[in-house]
């Protein structure tokens, strides 16, 4: 602390000034004043002062600071100028935070929370110019910055112990407090529940001894105080919780208990007693009697006597029966009482009351007892209050000074001890006497005291047993509650018994408690108790019984003589019979009836014998055994088994000892004879139960245990012997093994792959499933595996297992021989090839080892590597063979090879090699200049530079590539760059040179391969480019040519190795010497000597030396391009050429042995084999000239070219194709273990080559040894000297199989067999045989027959077809089938071979053998021209099958005749020979299968030994000429007419509707009539149009009358008779209009009634809906009716009513449903609407009709088009009617979108035509006036307004009263023009329809005009050439598509659409109703009549804007005297009001 403040002492110094001289220190005021406001105001603390400021605590805390008052005027600095600000240094909690030399500002903190409690403490230290240290000091100010901590706790009481409204004082206090804050109180249920106080009325510091704990003392001492107090009105837990109501957000809880009030037991009062003589002393003692039972006993010990006692009603007095400890005399028993609790165990209380001389002592158990001294002389009152364990709660004394001892002083003490309260009251009379009161309480809520009137005597009352034959007596038993001891002598029981009639007492006896019984319940089933016997008491009478009635009894219960209870108990007295209750066989259910045993088991029968008797019996039990055929027969009782052996035949338990009983069933018959002891009577009882002897379970075992261990080395055994069937030991047991790793498989017997024991095993069942011992060889299995084995064994239907686990432990670790074979060195060269071996040298090929290769890097992370692209033998073999080029860029320094090796025997091993790539040269370029030029004329220049690497020198040598690599390829070789060496050297540039001609096909492109290599060979290759063309001047090649070989020639004769650039410079001239001779051939100017030259270029290439791969590289370059033109050469230039060849071959054979590259030697391969190609070509170019020794040669060279490339090659490796022009090698590389049994099952390969070497062989060839096999293929023979060469017809295939050797050599193998495939060049017979129905049509047969004659050999043919059908083939002789009998017959299958029906041996000597091949063997056809004694015979063959087509076919199948004959050729000295190999199986049409059998021979070779390949080929023998005889075997088909005929009709039908549709439409178009009613008057107020929708119901419509009957707002109509005749109305479908007037306006309709008169045919009447217009107001009101109405015959004038529809209602989805539905079937649905009751809409009848015709005609189109495309796809008949219906189901969808697009073109381009208006004439028939009628159509709105002076006539006043008849005409008119109202037009085209264009009609005439015509002319053309048959399948098609269409796709779209409209809800707006309102006037009579009935009308176009209907003046109404119309009527849709327009607006409308 003294370091700190030395440390602010000198910084005090440094910042400011120093003083004057010293000076006595002085303390002044800080120079700051410091504040803290925040968001909810400066906060205060107790110890807050003008230097401590509190700061309530946030994330950021800001402070502000100014000058304190008076800190400026005390020092002034200069004149004028204000002082300086003081230095201040800013701390928090200790740590330096800032330095501030200002007057004012702020200051931000960021801190962080403090732990609850703490604060954090800022201190200001300021010091200034007037205040110096250290002469002077400024006081610091302290900031303390906390957050609000507040404490809730109880002041009173603090025992927690609250009664009910109790006051509860408490407390809170807090460490801050705030002008804003207020604290809010709230506790549910307390008084005051909600309380509001701020934080600013604290109070002082509460008394420490209210505190509950010292720790809370000590933090509210600084903090601010609150208290309060409650009250709680109801026990319970209550939450008292104060909360801020501002920031902070703080909230506490406190819990509550609050106690019930007492209850009262019993209060006692004492007579008045001298205090001096009668002391007073009580003794008290509660004691549980039971759980529920108190008793209570108040003692006076003094027996001063004179107590008044009273009790509450929960109580009941009582002297107990027992006293604990004896009465004294001197004692008094003041109150003895018991009373009963619901609560916890009580536990026993006892204390002591004394009052002596005015001191009170109270003693309670082994309490300390308490004295109080009341004082009697000196107080007036006093209260106390004591609880033990708490002590005194409260005194309260009063002293009065004029006390007076004449008036009574009370003194009261409560006094409480856990469940027991006292409160005792003592007066003092004077200061001689006192009286005595005490009340005793009981705690409610530790013990709720329960009322009597709650409790009931518990007693339960029963009749004991009936009385047995020897008894004359009964018994009465009761039960009561066992009572504790004091309270047992309260019980008495009264219990009288009466005579039968009640009349008089027969028995009374009385009993006390002691006269209970023990063990009472034995007199009563213990089962018929309703409770706890152990807890109750009983008592038994014994009643005599004189009569066998029940006698009546009387129990009374008296307790206390305050409780009694009494109960009528009737005794029974009748008596008891012994029965058996039941005798039962013991078995697994009830209702078995069988038991199944085994014989070799003993087994046990037990029976369950129940006797109801009160007296002794006797048991008789027997058994007896009887066979028994089954259940329903009965066994015969006179011949029981002998159960001698038996035990237990006369007991219930029946022993049976094993075997025993014989198989079969049994019956077991057990009966019982009961008899009662001194009784002859005899009960008896019988059960039975068949038994089922079967044989017993086999018994499995297997030796060695459930468990056993086996070593992987050894020979070991299941043995499975001791097994058994322990009922016999006849017969045999079956054996069956099973294996699996996986026990769970057995639950399912469900065969995993996963889980299988070996790899031969192909289910559950082990490799070899039978016997009882199993042997394992070692090394079988793989080891530390677990295999658990299973044996089931079974005999007859008996089946039994046992299961074995065997463990394996693993075997001897394995070894691996990891080698390197190419690429070894310290390095990897990413040019060549990496070749590793990593064989196991320990394991076996029967051990199965897995291989597996994985690349890591350099930090041990497996790269992704393309092991199938980057490698030749995978990454799953022994040997690892990594391409060329590989590495070329190498991403890692070094890599890792990791190979892991896994043997099926468990065993496993890895290796890692770790190795290096030698990264080749990089980052340098090359160039050639000139690029362009020509040859031989043109000196180029390559040059190359930036090529850098770590291993120098590095060397160039550029390649001038040839066309070899694109000719002859060895797919071995990444990138083959073979080509002529330009230049090899260390300078990057080469000398000037020619460079031969480039490609013409590629404008004369010459590539040349630069490659830059480094000291360790690896290299870069870089690609340049160069146009070379001929040369310009030809006349100078002679020169050129000959210069050349010059300069060659001078070159080629150095041999030292330093001159070796000049041996490949020379061997480079010479090869642009034969490049000059190549190149002008072409050119017809330059003659040169071919010939002579060309041997002249190879004699100069015979001089190079070939010592080195680059110089064989150039001799072989040379000798491939002269070879080029080989036509050109004579026989001695390819002498030589072959001869150097050989010495060629040969050294590349020892370089390759030397030098261990692959990659380089086998480039040179490719230009070796196109020499070899080139010469082999030349020699077979002239057949007369062939030269044996030549080819032999050439074969020679080829031989040691294999070698070559299998050098290269490590076993297993994929196979290695050279390809050339004429001929391909094929090198394969494999251990002997792989090529035993390698012929492949299938037989996809068509020039393939299997050697077969068998086990066991004498030759005794290791496993490992390793083969290597070449195979030749050549498209022609190379040998055309021998024989056969013209008979060969397909290709011919060399092999060549040798051993190789440890050091590379080849020894030649022959293996014992080879099974060779060559495919076929030519030698089949084919032909496409025709195939169709026979005569009879019930198969499908073709044939074809050929001659042979007696020199015949075997013959084959193959069917070939798509079909897969079975064939049965008919051979017969001569070619007249008619009655004729087959010689032979097979049946050939397209999945197995043919077999001969009848004669099986037919075939055996036929040696091809497969599917659909048919052999006529040798023996069959010698056979046959034998017996026809002619030299020739004709053979026909009969082909038959199912009818699977329906007319003749010659596509269906073909047939391939062959007959083949294998060659074999040993060497090319010898001959082709037939006999070494034979045809084989797998022989084909396109391919022949080859078996060579022979001696393997071995044999070492020379330097240059024969070749050693032998050669195969296949001839063909004379094939015969076929004819085919299909027509005279097909039947032919004649043309059918069906189709015809159907089209006919189809169009009578159609002009027969066409001609009813068309009247239909002509009708409908004329007639639509609006009805108005004859008796409606002119002078009617009211008129309203009501619409009638009748439903589409069957009978629906109805020819009775109809009333109607409209009922308004201010009236209804009288019912008016809807009369209509002589127009029909009231149809089924229809809508019918009615104009009506009324008397009066009936204001907004309501509902309206309906009633017929029950006339006509059809009385019923279905009404859907109705509408009702005002005329007058244009107001639509709507109703939704969906019910049949009919007359009732009871009611006549019964009418039906019918409400208006709410528009806002939703309607029922259903009436929605079926008024949509029914629209769009009459609508949309193309067949319906046509003979639909209303047609709507412009889509008429006719259009519609004639719509149908085109779609059903073109369904039939589409049809038959599907059957005439799928003709070839034949099906069996029985399948053909299901092919065609789902080929009409198809068609009918197909058909969809035409018909969808006509309807659209029809339906939406048309509109209604205009309608016309009909004129009414003056003079109409009376007969008609009946009704009046005016058709819609002819006035679609009568519109006019009432009588004017404009339209009345001037004469018409002065005109004569007419007739009648005119009369009523005349009032009919002017009736008709004074009804103002609107007749709505029936549209047929909704507006919210799309309508198209007016063209679109005449193009849907047009479409279905072509679709008509079309589709019957292709339908008669298909259809006339089908057979009955199809035309009956398209027919059953065609049919399926019309009902479909009809009957399916329309009405479930229909459905579709209805249903997903129906899922909202819909309302009438959502209905179609009569459409919308157009006007139309009629001209008046006179003017109609003047116009001499002409129509007179005018369209106009109402206006957009419509308005209500109103009373228009006579100006308007002249001008609207002519009608108006829309041209677009539909039939249903929403109204809406429309009104007159003015008469301007008409006129400009007109």
């Amino acid at each position: 602390m003294a370091a700190l403040l030395l440390l602010l002492l000198l910084q005090l110094l440094a910042c400011c000034r120093r003083g004057s001289a010293a000076s006595p220190v002085r303390l002044q005021p800080s120079p700051l004043r410091v504040s803290c406001p925040g968001p909810h105001g400066q906060v205060f603390q107790r110890q807050d002062n003008e230097h401590r400021v509190s700061c309530l605590w946030n994330s950021t805390v800001t402070l502000h600071y100014q000058p304190a008052p008076g800190a400026g005027l005390e020092v002034e600095g200069d004149v004028g100028q204000p002082p300086s600000p003081p230095c201040c240094l800013w701390y928090l909690n200790g740590a330096s935070l800032r330095n501030i030399s200002r007057w004012s500002g702020q200051v931000v903190l960021q801190t962080e929370a403090p732990s609850p409690g703490a604060s954090s403490l800022l201190t200001v230290q300021c010091s200034s110019a007037s205040c110096a240290a250290p002469e002077c000091f400024h006081r610091n100010v302290s900031v303390e910055i906390a957050e609000q901590d507040m404490r809730l706790f109880v002041l009173w009481p603090q025992t927690r112990v609250i009664q009910a409204w109790q006051p509860v004082e408490l407390g809170w206090c807090a460490r801050l407090k705030s002008a804003g804050w207020q604290y809010r109180f709230s506790s549910r249920g307390g008084v005051p529940s909600s309380l509001l106080l701020p934080s600013s009325e604290h109070q002082d510091t509460t008394s420490p001894a209210v505190y509950p704990r010292v720790e809370l003392e000590q933090t509210c001492a600084t903090y601010y105080s609150y208290r309060l107090t409650v009250r709680y009105r109801h026990p319970g837990i209550h939450v008292a919780s104060v909360s801020v109501e501002e920031m902070p957000h703080i909230s506490l809880n406190l819990s509550l208990k609050v106690e019930p009030d007492l209850v009262h037991v019993l209060s006692v009062s004492s007579k008045l007693l001298s205090v001096p003589q009668q002391p007073l002393s009580l003794s008290w003692w509660l004691q549980p009697l039971t759980l529920s039972t108190l008793a209570y006993k108040l003692v006076d010990t003094q027996a001063i006597g004179g107590w008044l006692c009273s009790y509450s009603s929960f109580t009941l007095p009582s002297n107990f029966c027992a006293i604990s400890t004896p009465q004294s005399l001197d004692e008094i028993v003041v109150a003895s009482v018991y009373f009963h609790v619901d609560g916890k165990r009580f536990e026993e209380l006892m204390g002591e009351l004394h009052l002596l001389n005015g001191t009170l002592s109270l003693t309670a158990g082994k309490e300390t007892p308490i004295h109080v001294d009341l004082c009697p002389g000196k107080t007036k009152s006093s209260t106390y209050i004591f609880r033990y364990n708490q002590g005194t709660f409260y005194t309260s004394k009063d002293n009065n000074s004029t006390f007076s001892t004449d008036c009574p002083n009370t003194h009261t003490v409560f006094y409480q001890y856990k469940e027991l309260s006292y409160l005792l009251t003592i007066e003092f009379l004077a200061s001689q006497w006192y009286r005595f009161k005490m009340y005793l309480y009981m705690n409610q809520k530790r013990a709720l005291i329960r009322s009597l009137a709650e409790r009931d005597l518990d007693i339960h009352v029963f009749s004991s047993a009936r009385p047995s034959v020897l008894q004359n007596f009964s018994y009465l038993v009761w039960f009561i509650p066992t009572q504790h001891p004091m309270l047992q002598c309260e019980w008495t029981f009264y219990l009288q018994l009466f005579g039968t009639k009640k009349d008089h007492i027969v028995q009374s006896s009385t009993y006390t408690y002691n006269d209970h019984v023990k063990n009472a319940t034995r007199f009563v089933r213990r089962s018929a108790l309703p409770f706890d016997a152990e807890k109750y008491t009983g008592f038994v009478a014994k009643v005599n019984c004189t009569s066998s009635a029940p006698t009546p009894a009387l129990l009374s219960v008296r307790v206390n003589n305050r409780t009694a209870k009494t109960i009528e108990a009737p005794v029974v007295c009748e008596q008891k019979n012994c029965r058996i209750l039941r005798c039962w066989i013991q078995r697994p259910t009830p209702r078995s009836i069988i038991l199944y045993k085994k014989r070799a088991l003993e087994f046990f029968l037990f029976v369950k014998l129940n006797v109801d008797c009160d007296i002794g019996i006797s048991i008789r039990p027997q058994w007896q055994v009887y066979p028994a055929v089954d259940t329903k027969t009965e066994p015969d009782w006179s011949k029981p088994v002998n159960t001698s052996s038996m035990f237990g035949v006369r007991m219930i338990h029946l022993t049976v000892p094993a075997n025993s009983l014989d198989y079969g069933l049994y019956l077991f018959y057990f009966t019982a004879e009961v008899v009662p002891i001194r009784t002859s009577i005899v009960l008896k009882a019988h059960d039975m139960i068949y038994v089922q002897i079967e044989r017993a379970d086999l018994v499995a075992n297997i030796s060695g245990g459930s468990v056993r261990t086996v070593k992987f080395s050894d020979r070991w055994t299941l043995d499975g012997s001791a097994s058994s069937d322990p009922d016999s030991e006849e017969g045999p047991l079956i054996f069956t093994w099973y294996c699996t790793k996986d026990l769970a498989d057995y639950k399912t017997m469900r065969f995993k792959w996963k889980n299988r024991c070996h790899p031969f095993q192909k289910d559950l069942r082990w490799i070899t499933p039978s016997g009882p011992i199993q042997t394992i060889p070692p090394e079988y299995l793989p080891g530390s595996t677990l295999y658990y084995f299973r044996l089931v064994i079974q005999k007859g239907r008996r089946m039994a297992y046992a299961d074995q686990v065997i463990e394996i432990d693993p075997g001897p670790p394995l070894v691996l021989d990891v080698k390197c074979l190419e690429n070894c060195g310290t390095s990897l060269i990413p040019t060549e090839r990496f070749a590793l071996s990593g064989k196991c040298s320990n394991c076996k090929p029967s051990n199965k080892p897995l291989y597996h290769w994985s690349l890591f890097s350099d930090t041990s992370n497996e790269i992704d590597f393309d092991w199938d692209s980057k490698t030749s033998t995978g990454r799953s073999g022994a040997y690892l063979s990594i391409h060329a080029m590989t590495f070329i860029k190498p991403q890692y320094p070094t890599y890792i090879l990791h190979l892991s090796v896994t043997t099926w025997d468990g065993r496993s091993t890895s290796y890692r090699r770790p190795f290096a790539v030698n990264t080749p040269p990089q980052d340098g370029r090359c160039n050639i200049r000139p690029r362009y030029g020509f040859a031989f004329q043109t000196k180029f220049v390559v040059k190359c530079r930036g090529f850098s690497d770590s291993h120098l020198p590095l060397t160039y040598k550029v390649i001038v590539a040839s066309n070899i690599p694109q000719t002859t390829t060895v797919s071995s070789v990444v990138e083959n760059t073979f080509g002529t060496i330009l230049y090899f050297g260390s300078e990057p540039k080469t000398p000037p040179s020619f460079l031969p001609v480039g490609m013409p096909s590629r404008w004369y492109r010459l590539t040349i391969h630069v490659q830059v290599r480094d000291a360790f060979r690896a290299f870069t290759q870089v690609s340049l480019r160069a146009y070379v063309r001929r040369p310009l001047r030809a006349q100078s090649l002679v020169r050129v040519f000959h210069d050349l070989l010059d300069s060659a020639s001078h070159l080629s004769v150095s041999t030292s190795a330093q001159q070796i650039g000049d041996r490949l410079r020379a061997g480079y001239l010479i090869y642009l010497a034969a490049s000059l001779l190549n190149s002008v051939k072409t050119i017809p100017t330059v003659q040169l000597p071919q010939a002579h030259l060309r041997e002249t270029v190879v004699k100069a290439a015979l001089n190079i030396s070939v010592n080195s791969i680059m110089e064989i590289n150039q001799v072989v370059a040379v000798i491939s391009e002269i070879t080029e033109s080989v036509e050109k050469m004579n026989v001695r230039s390819q002498d030589l050429a072959i001869g150097k060849l050989t010495e060629v071959t040969g050294i590349l054979k020892r370089q390759r042995s030397q030098i261990h590259w692959s990659e380089g030697a086998e480039i040179q391969t490719s230009g070796i084999l196109r020499c070899l190609s080139n010469v082999l070509r030349a020699d077979l170019l002239h057949l007369k000239n062939v030269s044996s020794n030549g080819i032999q040669h050439v074969f020679s060279i080829m031989e040691g070219v294999t070698e070559v490339v299998f050098w290269g090659k490590v076993p297993e490796e994929i196979e290695t194709l050279i390809e050339t022009e004429h001929w391909n090698i094929t090198l394969k590389k494999n251990e002997a273990w792989n090529i035993t049994n390698y012929l492949p099952e299938t037989d996809t390969c068509h020039n393939c080559f299997y050697p077969i070497m068998r086990r066991g062989n004498v030759s005794g060839v290791a496993p490992d040894t390793v083969f290597s096999t070449a195979v030749f293929e050549f498209d022609d023979s190379p040998f055309p000297w021998l024989g056969y060469t013209s008979d060969i017809i397909s290709m011919v295939m060399g092999f060549k199989m040798a051993e190789t050797k440890t050091d590379g050599d080849l020894v030649p193998f022959m293996p014992e067999r080879a099974d060779a495939f060559l495919a076929r060049k030519g030698g089949v017979a084919t032909f496409n045989l025709l195939m169709g129905p026979d005569k009879t049509q019930t198969y499908t047969t073709g044939g074809f027959h050929f001659e042979i004659n007696e020199t015949a050999t075997s013959m084959y043919f193959q069917i070939m077809t798509k079909l897969k059908v079975t064939f049965k083939v008919l051979i017969f002789t001569g070619t007249n089938l008619t009655g004729a009998q087959p010689v032979a017959s097979f049946i050939a299958f397209h999945n197995m071979q043919t077999v001969a029906s009848g004669n099986e041996t037919i075939i055996d000597d036929c040696s091809v053998k497969g599917p659909y091949i048919v052999c006529l063997p040798k023996s069959l056809l010698v056979g046959i021209v034998q017996k026809g004694g002619a030299d020739t015979q004709n053979i026909t063959v009969v082909l038959k099958t199912h009818y699977i087509l329906r007319y003749p076919n010659q596509k269906m199948v073909s047939i391939y005749i062959f007959n083949d004959q294998c060659l074999f050729l040993n060497g090319i000295e010898s001959e082709w020979s037939k006999e070494t190999c034979v045809i084989g199986p797998l022989t084909n049409w396109e391919k022949v299968h080859c078996i060579c059998v022979s001696m393997r021979r071995r044999r070492s070779v020379s330097a240059l030994p024969a070749p050693s390949i032998r050669f195969l080929a296949a001839k063909v023998v004379v094939l015969p000429n076929t004819v085919d005889l299909g027509r005279n075997l097909i039947a032919d088909i004649p043309k059918n007419p069906l189709t015809l005929i159907i089209v006919l009709c189809i169009f009578i039908i159609f002009l027969l509707l066409c001609c009813w549709a068309i009247r239909r439409d002509r009708a409908e178009r004329e007639i639509k009539y609006i009805i108005v009613l004859p008796d409606n008057e002119a002078s009617d107020d009211g008129s309203f149009l009501v619409t009638l929708y009748t439903g589409s119901r069957c009978n629906a419509g109805t020819k009775a009358e109809v009333f109607l009957q409209l009922i308004g707002q201010y009236g209804r109509s009288k019912f008016r008779c809807l009369w209509h005749q002589p127009s029909p109305a009231f149809q089924r479908g229809s809508i019918d209009c009615f104009l009506i007037t009324t008397k009066k306006k009936l204001g907004d309709i309501s509902s309206f009634k309906v009633r017929l008169n029950n006339d006509g045919i059809s009385p019923t009447w279905f009404l859907s809906r109705a509408e009702v217009e005002d005329m007058s107001t244009r107001k639509v009101w709507f109703f939704l009716c969906r019910k049949w109405l009919s007359l009732d015959k009871n009611d006549p004038s019964r009418a039906l009513k019918f409400s208006v529809t709410d528009p806002q209602t939703p309607l029922p989805k259903i009436d929605y449903f079926l008024i949509h539905f029914n629209r769009r079937l009459t609508e949309y649905h193309l067949w319906l609407s046509i003979f639909a009751p209303v047609n709507a809409g412009a889509f008429t009848r006719f259009q519609r009709l004639c719509t149908f015709l085109a779609v059903l005609l073109f369904t039939l189109l589409v049809n038959i088009m599907f059957f005439n495309a799928g003709k070839d796809d034949e099906a069996p008949i029985y399948l053909r009617y299901m092919r065609s219906i789902s080929v009409g189901i198809e068609c009918a969808l197909l058909t969809l979108p035409v018909e969808m697009l006509i309807i659209v073109l029809f339906k939406y381009s048309q509109k209604d035509p205009p309608p016309v208006v009909t004129k009414m004439y003056p003079k109409v028939d009376s007969t008609y006036w009946n009704n009046c009628i005016v058709s819609e159509k002819d006035a679609n709105v009568i519109d006019t307004q009432e009588e004017t002076t404009s339209v009345s006539s001037p004469q018409v006043g002065k005109t004569p009263q007419k007739s009648g008849s005119s009369f009523l005409e005349g009032s009919i008119l002017s009736k008709v023009r004074r009804l103002s109202t609107t007749i709505r037009q029936l549209r047929k085209i909704p507006d919210s329809e799309p309508l198209l264009w007016w063209w679109c009609v005449p193009v849907a005439w047009g479409l279905v005009l072509t679709i008509t015509v079309l589709s019957s002319f292709f339908i008669v053309l298909y259809g006339l050439s089908y057979g009955y048959q199809t035309s009956r399948e398209w027919l059953i098609a065609s049919g399926t598509s019309f009902l479909q269409n009809v009957f399916f796709n329309s009405i479930l779209k229909s459905l579709l659409f209805t249903a997903m409209s129906t899922i909202r809800p819909r309302y009438c707006e959502d209905i179609r109703w009569v459409t919308r309102e157009k006007h139309v006037e009629i001209n008046s009579a006179e003017e109609t009549q003047s116009t001499g009935h002409r129509r007179q009308s005018e369209d106009t176009r109402w206006a957009t804007q419509e308005k209500p209907v109103g009373t228009n003046s006579a100006e308007e109404t002249q001008s609207t005297v002519r009608p108006r119309y829309s041209e677009d009527t539909t039939l249903e849709t929403q109204e809406k009001p429309v009104g007159i327009n003015s008469a301007e607006e008409t006129q400009r409308d007109t």
